[in-house]
């Protein structure tokens, strides 16, 4: 496989602002620009539908005004069954986008990357090497059902894209909310390896599987496998965190648990290593207790983090940012809350008997408190702007405008795809090297 470096811009990036310090300025975040997906292009083949489903944001230059972006699975639905999802376009093919923000508020697509399988292979669903957003029967319970609950074929090849980083040669690092997967496409979306759990049972023909996730990462709740992903400067270290909590050992006992795994690995050398395992203890807030979820991280330095936590409210109630230092943090990796059989798990344990140091936590923004009426964000960019500021910028999920299915109908919710952008006050974020 082809190992990547970051972007040269992301290097520049890496530029450090004022640093944090407890005499730091207390000014507001302003908010000062919105730009809206206003002509979503069609999804074709009779579904009505549009295209959405914006799930992260990487710059692809220095100008602030133009990202990668990349969609989910496609679009679908509660089922009336807690282990099937209705998928109202099959045959969807994930995309990674190319998007500009325009001088008049809109946003356009610049270039769109649908997502393939190998030369020499087919996709056993679409018949052609465009792969789709079905799931990998061995990567989840969860069964893709039809709007009339016909069971629909499970994808070898099938992704949940949640998480995008883009390297110096033009290659794709994505998350997938699949049985907790990383998978590596070349810049022309074409797939080449899959980074999956130890012990799994994954494989896709002409694609490299590596088994080197944890195996207890299999205990991901169904779609709440890794979600946020981000890559350090000089692109040699890819850092994923999890949805939510594992469902470990089951989802009813750790409804509740506030514990987060972040993973660090090593991209830098010929085969992708994970290095390090850490615990993010979550914020006690009732908005989120039973629903929070991470979508979006971003780099600040060696093992410093910027982590979402969000509900999934439009507009939302709360989303916030917090810088994540892993520095002190424990090493979980290949100890004791590494193996499934520990009882009890790292997940519902009392915090002070598991001897684990969590990450240590600042609050950086706050959406609610900033005034964004948004909601179901994630995606996320920081970039320094002048003297010592910070400009963030911030995209939503729009579910390819789908709330449900009911009564066969499609329920619509109405949702505009945005980009807000807000500059944080100097001395808000310190960027490393």
């Amino acid at each position: 496989m082809r190992i990547s470096r970051l972007l040269p811009l992301a290097a520049a990036a890496a530029v450090a602002l004022a640093p944090t310090t407890a005499g730091a300025a207390t000014a507001s975040p302003v908010h000062d620009g919105t730009w809206t997906y206003r002509t979503p292009a069609p999804l074709g083949g009779g579904s009505g539908l549009s295209l959405g489903g914006f799930s992260d944001l990487f710059p692809a230059d220095d100008s602030g005004r133009v990202f990668w972006t990349l969609t989910d699975r496609g679009p679908n639905a509660d089922a009336p069954s807690d282990t099937d999802k209705i998928f109202l376009k099959p045959d969807y093919t994930p995309r990674i986008l190319k998007i500009k923000l325009r001088n008049d508020g809109s946003v356009d697509i610049l270039k769109q990357i649908p997502l393939q399988v190998p030369k020499g292979q087919q996709d056993p669903v679409t018949g052609t090497r465009f792969l789709t957003g079905l799931p990998p029967a061995a990567l989840t319970a969860e069964r893709p059902v039809d709007v009339n609950g016909n069971v629909l074929p499970n994808d070898p090849y099938g992704l949940d894209s949640e998480g995008l980083v883009r390297a110096h040669d033009g290659s794709f690092w994505v998350s997938s909310e699949y049985g907790s997967s990383i998978l590596h496409f070349s810049a022309r979306g074409v797939l080449q390896t899959v980074l999956v759990p130890a012990g799994s049972a994954f494989e896709a023909p002409g694609v490299e599987v590596l088994k080197i996730l944890p195996a207890v990462e299999a205990k991901q709740k169904n779609n709440k496998g890794l979600e946020g992903l981000t890559v350090s400067a000089d692109g040699r270290t890819l850092y994923a965190a999890q949805q939510t909590s594992l469902a470990n050992p089951d989802s009813k006992s750790t409804k509740k648990s506030r514990v987060q795994r972040i993973f660090r690995i090593d991209i830098g050398h010929r085969t992708p290593a994970v290095t390090g395992e850490f615990a993010n203890i979550r914020e006690a807030d009732s908005a989120t207790d039973g629903g929070w979820a991470t979508s979006a991280i971003t780099w600040l330095g060696q093992d410093r983090l910027l982590v979402e936590e969000r509900d999934g409210a439009r507009p939302t109630a709360f989303t916030k940012l917090f810088e994540v230092d892993l520095r002190k943090a424990t090493n979980l990796l290949g100890g004791v809350w590494d193996n499934p059989a520990t009882t009890p798990s790292l997940e519902v344990a009392p915090a002070d008997t598991t001897g684990v140091v969590p990450g240590t936590k600042r609050l950086v923004f706050d959406a609610v408190a900033a005034g964004l009426d948004n909601g179901k964000l994630e995606g996320l960019a920081l970039r320094p702007a002048g003297h010592g500021t910070a400009e963030l910028f911030i995209v939503n999920d729009n579910d390819f405008g789908v709330d449900g299915y009911k009564n066969g109908a499609v329920v619509l919710n109405n949702a505009a795809t945005k980009v807000d952008r807000f500059t944080l006050p100097a001395g808000t974020v310190s960027f490393g090297r």
